[in-house]
């Protein structure tokens, strides 16, 4: 199913990001402009989660349907097989920009050991697309991209397909929610937690500065903060 209907009431990750896109966009947008380094100008329009869209997240040839792409020079089958990742959340801006946005509220949230294909063919192209974007990043050779974090390398993957391979606009936003009061409170994690988080898995996949890795921003947000805004419920 490349459009996932969501259910109307949710927790952690999905339900922060839900209420802040839907709730208070002007708050996010500020936060994500902020850190992209997008001029006051740039509005920010979000495609998913939406309330008068069922709160779907998509993936697939949909997700691209729904940023508004037009058909891409390199197909998407031709680099990814079906059932690839399943975005959080899906943004294009007033000039033409597009924003691709994986959420987490815990760290172990961000753990994904290998993918779940089983077609021996579909895994071989998911191996040889990270390889490529793998050295697209100018990651550390001997940097893993298969496991422990392959959910975080399949994303950077999706970026380096959209800017690498067709030219897009396009930038990858991590956000993690800080101190949610709906994780327990032994998985909850600090802002200073998620920084530490945040370097080792950098380290971990072996990510260099470079053009491709400055359109990743990884955006801490506080939900007290983010309560505030929402005044306070």
């Amino acid at each position: 199913m490349p459009r996932i209907v969501r259910p109307l009431q949710t927790t952690r990750s999905e339900h922060w990001l839900r209420r802040a896109v839907n709730e208070c966009p002007e708050y996010l947008d500020t936060k994500i402009s902020a850190a992209l380094g997008f001029s006051a100008s740039e509005k920010i329009v979000w495609r998913s989660p939406i309330r008068d869209d069922d709160y779907a997240e998509y993936r697939d040839q949909e997700f691209l349907d729904r940023l508004g792409l037009p058909p891409l020079a390199v197909p998407l089958g031709s680099f990814w097989p079906p059932r690839g990742p399943r975005w959080d959340g899906l943004a294009r801006t007033s000039s033409g920009k597009y924003i691709l946005v994986e959420a987490k509220a815990y760290i172990e949230e961000a753990v994904d050991y290998r993918s779940h294909a089983t077609d021996e063919n579909s895994l071989k192209q998911i191996w040889m697309s990270l390889a490529q974007a793998k050295e697209a990043f100018g990651a550390t050779k001997e940097a893993p991209w298969n496991s422990p974090l392959y959910q975080y390398t399949n994303r950077l993957a999706h970026l380096y397909y959209l800017r690498g391979l067709n030219d897009i606009d396009a930038y990858m936003v991590f956000v993690y929610f800080a101190n949610a009061p709906d994780v327990p409170e032994r998985k909850r994690c600090t802002p200073e937690e998620w920084r530490g988080a945040i370097r080792l898995a950098r380290k971990c996949v072996g990510l260099q500065d470079n053009k491709l890795s400055r359109r990743i921003v990884e955006l801490i947000l506080g939900v007290q903060d983010l309560l505030v805004q929402l005044g306070g419920q």
